[in-house]
């Protein structure tokens, strides 16, 4: 490279899965974090599953879908990026195993709203820091 040349790198889209067994591997969480570039403007989404079987022998079937874009202005676009990159920390997955999965199962029967789920979601990635 000449001397004086500047070079830049910018990421403008990013794929990655991240999931969380149990230990009795009945259930499965799933997160798809995607990143995505239009324009200028950057957007982060979450496909969220929760699988769950009733044997460590039978095949995981889906108990919750949900597809969540990240408010950057609630969350930390760091705390998103760094958890895309090297994946969950022990806070998230402690995150993940109570206070994700309780609500999962109210929000399956019904006794929360998709709203308040989708929050849940993005409470994943500050965690991260708490």
């Amino acid at each position: 490279m000449a001397t004086g040349a500047a070079t830049t790198k910018q990421l403008v889209g990013l794929s990655v899965k991240l999931e969380v067994v149990t230990k009795d591997k009945l259930r499965k969480f799933v997160f798809g974090v995607t990143k995505t570039q239009a324009g200028d403007v950057d957007k982060w989404s979450v496909d969220f599953e929760l699988l769950d079987r009733t044997a460590v022998t039978a095949d995981f079937t889906r108990a919750v879908f949900l597809d969540v874009d990240i408010d950057l202005k609630k969350v930390p676009v760091s705390d998103v990026e760094t958890t895309a990159h090297k994946g969950l920390n022990q806070s998230q997955v402690d995150f993940v195993l109570t206070t994700l999965s309780a609500n999962a199962d109210k929000f399956r029967n019904k006794l929360i709203k998709e709203d308040r789920m989708r929050r849940t979601i993005g409470n994943l990635f500050p965690v991260r820091n708490a």
